[in-house]
């Protein structure tokens, strides 16, 4: 019997404007999570995603001796991502949290993040959805607009040869206040 499809909610806090930051706030807030960073690389042009990564201890990873990271050189900024759902139940497959190994990998795949080379070779192994949300520095006031025009809130990969959809939540929004 295949594996269910899993659903993944990603809280992104940010932006960090320097590694140092980021790094800060990952030693006091983190354990395990995700990092992106956004930025150019030499004769680029524009800003774009560039890579994702992900660690148990999440304030190791992030250092000006990244094998990947120092590539990023003009306009940098990173997000600290925490997975908001519950990790699946039954046997553990790998060491990395299913959650976490599926998020960096629908992004590194669909979104071609050009500094991340092994997660884009294949698909992933297994079907899954990731919602992004993106929230201030502050934890709790969340962001009207997100991080760059090309990281969409939705990646949907369902697997079984069909397509996948990267959505991008439209003008067009009723919001309801909860008082």
């Amino acid at each position: 019997m295949p594996d269910k499809h899993l659903m993944i909610a990603v809280d992104w806090y940010g932006p960090y404007i320097n590694i140092s930051d980021a790094k800060e706030n990952a030693r006091n807030d983190y354990d395990d999570g995700l990092y992106i960073c956004i930025g150019k690389r030499a004769h680029e042009r524009k800003r774009r995603l560039q890579y994702i990564g992900l660690s148990e201890r999440l304030f190791t990873r992030l250092s000006i001796n990244h094998h990947k990271l120092s590539d990023v050189e003009r306009e940098v900024e990173f997000w600290l991502g925490e997975i908001a759902t519950a990790e699946p139940s039954g046997r553990k497959l790998k060491v990395t949290r299913q959650t976490l190994d599926m998020t960096e990998w629908l992004h590194a795949r669909f979104l071609e993040l050009p500094l991340n080379n092994k997660k884009r070779k294949g698909l992933p192994y297994r079907s899954a959805t990731v919602l992004n949300r993106w929230w201030k520095c502050d934890y709790d006031n969340p962001r009207r607009r997100r991080p760059h025009s090309s990281w969409p809130d939705l990646i949907d990969y369902p697997g079984c040869s069909l397509p996948v959809r990267l959505v991008w939540f439209g003008q067009k929004q009723r919001i309801i206040s909860n008082i």
